[in-house]
């Protein structure tokens, strides 16, 4: 056998994990110095490999880890590597594909707190991946004519993410990650109740808060990019009742303090609302 052919095939049962399969390969494998068969010693590169995908996993999760406790969580580990084999070199892209897993297996898809937190560390893990941007600050605003605020559109950090979780997510979240985190995190009860979420980058950090309801709605529409004067028309429609524009100033002050907008323009009449509004 070739080495390039000996490469391909010893990587491949690294990657698959043990089996009968690894009968070929075995047998080219030679005893080491100290005796140990060719069977340990493919194992504990086997082992290791998946020990390594799995630690990737819980430094991505450990609020999921937290909910679940270790037993459910090393249970749902060992099923998505067997499940789902890494495809890319690069770690970071097998972690990202849990929660769609979560989702699709009968075995998770019914726990609904479970697939909340998963989706919530996602969010967290892809806004710090995603690239830097320059948030622009309150004042931006100031070069508008007043004239003109009904027709300003805004551009959103492009990490900016949007969830409805189960209601608790957040806060087991908090407190799975603190430096006093206890023992055992409760897991958030699913029912009828959700709560809503924005994640994003910031200060080269991913951050999030939690949204009260009409703020999620005018976030929603402005990151869409409607204009600040069709907000409050389209907030109030979907929530049945009119958010005073007192609190739609409050929330998109606090949008530009937060670091969620890079960029703002203003709107014309035949201007379609788009996902990506440009910069001014």
């Amino acid at each position: 056998m070739k080495l390039a052919d000996f490469q391909s095939l010893f990587q491949q049962r690294v990657l698959a994990g043990s089996g009968e399969a690894d009968e070929p390969l075995l047998k080219k494998l030679r005893p080491s110095p100290r005796g140990a068969a060719p069977e340990t010693l493919l194992d504990v590169y086997q082992t290791g490999y998946r020990i390594r995908l799995a630690d990737f996993v819980s430094q991505d999760h450990p609020g999921l880890r937290a909910i679940l406790g270790d037993e459910a969580f090393d249970a749902l580990v060992d099923d998505y590597i067997d499940q789902c084999p890494s495809r890319d070199p690069n770690a970071r892209w097998f972690t990202t594909g849990l929660p769609d897993f979560m989702r699709e297996n009968a075995r998770w898809r019914d726990d609904a707190a479970a697939v909340s937190m998963a989706l919530f560390e996602r969010a967290m893990v892809d806004a710090f991946d995603t690239a830097d941007e320059t948030p622009l600050t309150v004042q931006a605003l100031a070069g508008f004519a007043p004239d003109d605020w009904a027709r300003l559109a805004f551009e959103f950090d492009p990490s900016l993410t949007l969830l409805e979780l189960v209601a608790g997510t957040i806060e087991a979240y908090g407190e799975a990650i603190s430096e006093e985190a206890p023992a055992n995190v409760d897991k958030p009860a699913a029912g009828e109740h959700i709560e809503y979420a924005a994640v994003w980058r910031v200060d080269d950090e991913s951050a999030y808060r939690q949204l009260e309801p009409d703020e999620y709605v005018a976030l929603s529409e402005a990151r869409a990019g409607h204009a600040f004067g069709d907000i409050c028309q389209m907030a109030a429609f979907q929530q049945a009742g009119e958010i005073a524009p007192e609190r739609l100033a409050q929330s998109l002050s606090s949008w530009f303090e937060d670091g969620m907008i890079i960029g703002v323009r203003v709107r014309e009449d035949d201007d379609q609302a788009s996902n990506t509004p440009s910069s001014a």
